[in-house]
């Protein structure tokens, strides 16, 4: 019974030790993991246009919260879990029939970013003027 009792308190100790550490760890990913979420989110919203032949709009809250319509349609959306920052104002951007990025309702494609800010780092998530999408 004595060595079940010592057994346990090593293994919570390990534990009061073991899981901020993971905590931190898992913190300083999510940034990351948030930027690569949120670039296959436009990738999918720009193959969605280029297959449906019709406009495509994303909006990007401060707050990570997303969706993406087509003609009043909501396809999807969720939450990164993370804070943010676009240069396109409102956070929204548009794919045209051919993929393009820009303004919602603006006949010129328009290239900009997403910065995602993660616990320890900010991660870029870039559009550019032909419609690429890519992480920095």
């Amino acid at each position: 019974m004595l060595e079940v009792v010592a057994a346990m308190a090593v293994v919570a100790v390990f534990a009061a030790v073991a899981v901020p550490s993971a905590a931190r760890v898992s913190g300083a990913v999510s940034g990351a993991e948030a930027a690569r979420r949120l670039a296959l989110v436009l990738r999918a919203a720009q193959a969605e246009a280029q297959s449906r032949g019709q406009r495509v709009l994303v909006e990007v809250g401060s707050g990570g919260d997303y969706t993406v319509t087509a003609a009043g349609e909501r396809l999807m959306g969720g939450r990164l879990g993370v804070a943010v920052t676009s240069t396109y104002a409102g956070g929204a951007l548009e794919f045209t029939e051919r993929g393009w990025a820009g303004l919602p309702g603006a006949s010129s494609p328009r290239a900009g970013n997403f910065s995602v800010a993660g616990a320890t780092s900010v991660r870029t998530v870039v559009v550019q003027l032909s419609g690429c999408v890519r992480c920095t």
